[in-house]
């Protein structure tokens, strides 16, 4: 490039001042355009910081297996890079950049957001009861209590284990629970459901954790077939219950 520059200089000096120019012009202009990429995706990912960082802690949690498996969360990225960086970037006519090399790109901006996360949620999530929080969190909050006892707990996906929501692992023990977080109380279905999703799942122990009460019915049928029924503030106490024999189908 020099040497090129230089011979230029030599036989057409103005030309080859306006090439250097209008090359430094293009390279500034690339770099503003990639700093202004950088700096909104920082500003989105810092607005929804909160709801990115539930989103990375349900689709990061593993499975029964304690397998965890990032393609959910980075296709999750990439919809979120796609619907909301992707339109701005348009707007400030700078998406020609990702478009150029989007695989390379989409992988830079999904490493700045995941840092950003790091960066602004404590490293162990505190748990905490809220009367305000949804299912899901209620499964989560159960899962990080049964870690503080010393619990092998994971979330199931969702969609083919037959009920069971956590399924926690302790001293060779292996329990299947339901979590119900109910405003009114909670009947013989959830008893139903965690029984047939232990038994589905070869795990002896089965139980259900609730936030709210138990109906009479859903009592009887519990012992009936060997199922513990909890109310969620004696769930760290899970290891001292399931050996005293209860729950055992």
């Amino acid at each position: 490039m020099l040497l090129l520059f230089g011979v230029g200089l030599y036989l057409h000096p103005i030309a080859a001042w306006a090439g250097l120019a209008l090359l430094l012009f293009l390279r500034l202009t690339k770099v503003h355009s990639l700093l202004l990429i950088y700096d909104l995706t920082d500003r989105a990912a810092l607005r929804h910081v909160r709801t990115l960082a539930t989103k990375r802690a349900h689709m990061l949690s593993p499975d029964e297996y304690g397998n965890i498996s990032e393609e959910t969360w980075d296709r999750h990225l990439n919809t979120f890079i796609k619907k909301t960086l992707v339109p701005e970037f348009q707007r400030r006519k700078i998406d020609h950049l990702v478009a150029k090399d989007p695989k390379r790109y989409v992988a830079r901006l999904r490493t700045r957001m995941n840092r950003i996360i790091d960066r602004h949620q404590p490293t162990e999530a505190a748990v905490e009861f809220d009367d305000a929080m949804t299912g899901r969190e209620f499964e989560l909050y159960c899962r990080d209590v049964l870690h503080e006892a010393g619990w092998q707990a994971a979330l199931t996906p969702g969609s083919g284990d037959q009920g069971a929501d956590i399924i926690a692992e302790k001293d060779g023990r292996r329990v299947v629970i339901q979590c119900k977080f109910y405003n009114g109380t909670v009947g013989n279905k959830a008893v139903q459901e965690a029984y047939a999703a232990a038994a589905f799942q070869d795990a002896p122990y089965a139980v259900v954790v609730t936030n709210s009460v138990y109906t009479k019915s859903a009592h009887q049928l519990a012992h009936k077939n060997g199922v513990l029924l909890m109310h969620h503030s004696d769930l760290e106490r899970l290891d001292l219950i399931v050996t005293s024999g209860a729950g055992t189908r």
